[in-house]
């Protein structure tokens, strides 16, 4: 694959002691005692921590993977080729977008070129990035470990499931114990630079896709206008589809504060809607405005539906990132009933990996 190989990680030591919370001793805190009111708080307080707004992550192989396997095997082949086909459809229909497949009664030139000035066009062509970044950084993973495997190595891509990631701002006095005590304190590998760019287009395309569709139905679809057939669907509907399938799918989490990139997305957008119409653009109906949400012949109507719209992004967003929430809960406690049933008492390392996550 070039350069979509995963990187060479070396397999990290780490110190299994008991200690106070937030030791590494391979066991999550119990929460028995917690309400709910405080795991909620609890929640918040860990995910609008700002250093969180960094693309970085600490266990890389989570982009290559489903949330629906052992986290310490390769990807599985079924995964690999979900992605192939997503990104094979995602770009079927971007082609039948640009070319208004089985449409008729317009210049072709006019087609390509006013096809860049829609969002739901930026949004596809964002979709069919991600999945084909993520499809290429997939298979890549996937091909390095099954033939370092069949080597009898192990694997350089995958380092110690309970390692952290720490720095010195986590260091604790000397003689606490805990993640800041000599031998304690490691640094796992931050996140490749293909891997940072995947997630930022799949946050934005996930975010994007799902508030286009319910715009456009709501806000912009006419059936005096616009024609309910199959380009229609694939476009404005099936595009949500294949970004819900892949959050239930993927195992690399989705970070609350990382709305600000599909904020920005839809931001630059409407920068350009009020460029575009400064400059005398037109639509493919020689209108003044792209989309009659966005008339800018009435700034101050337009401006509130801009508020509105950047809105109902950061709204999505939460909305996606509860469902993310869900799919690694649930599959938590599926791997957790499972090592309960095969082991007794012990621990899965996949549960523990999932835990220290």
């Amino acid at each position: 694959m070039g350069g979509l190989t995963t990187p060479a990680y070396s397999p990290l030591p780490v110190a299994i002691r008991s200690g106070p919370v937030g030791s590494i001793s391979g066991r999550r805190p119990s929460v028995g005692s917690s309400t709910p009111s405080m795991m909620i708080k609890e929640l918040w307080r860990r995910e609008l921590r700002l250093d969180l707004l960094r693309a970085d992550y600490h266990t890389p192989q989570k982009f290559t993977q489903t949330e629906w396997q052992d986290p310490r095997q390769p990807p599985a082949l079924w995964y690999v080729v979900y992605r192939w086909l997503s990104a094979g459809l995602f770009v079927a229909v971007a082609v039948c977008s640009v070319l208004d497949a089985g449409r008729e009664g317009q210049d072709l030139g006019v087609r390509y070129v006013k096809w860049p000035i829609y969002l739901t066009n930026w949004g596809l062509a964002c979709c069919c990035l991600q999945a084909a970044l993520g499809a290429g950084l997939a298979t890549a993973n996937f091909v390095q470990e099954r033939r370092q495997r069949r080597g009898g190595r192990l694997p350089r891509t995958l380092y110690h499931p309970l390692a952290p990631r720490c720095t010195e701002r986590d260091a604790a006095p000397s003689g606490q114990g805990g993640l800041g005590s000599p031998g304690a304190v490691l640094q796992a590998p931050s996140l490749p630079l293909l891997h940072r760019l995947y997630w930022v287009l799949n946050t934005i395309s996930i975010t994007v896709a799902i508030g286009i569709t319910c715009t456009y139905w709501v806000a912009v679809y006419d059936p005096s206008e616009h024609v309910l057939d199959a380009l229609n669907i694939l476009v404005h509907a099936a595009n949500s589809a294949l970004m819900l399938v892949d959050v239930l799918m993927s195992a690399h989490p989705l970070r609350l504060l990382h709305a600000f990139w599909p904020l920005l997305f839809v931001f630059v957008y409407l920068s350009f809607s009020l460029v575009y119409f400064l400059a005398g653009g037109t639509d493919r109906m020689d209108r003044t405005c792209v989309y009659p949400v966005l008339d800018w012949e009435r700034p101050t109507r337009t401006t509130v539906v801009c508020v509105l719209g950047l809105s109902f992004v950061v709204a999505v967003h939460t909305a996606v990132w509860a469902l993310q929430l869900a799919r690694r809960r649930v599959a938590r406690s599926l791997r957790e009933a499972k090592a309960a049933a095969n082991k007794g008492e012990k621990k899965d390392p996949g549960v523990q990996l999932d835990a220290m996550a």
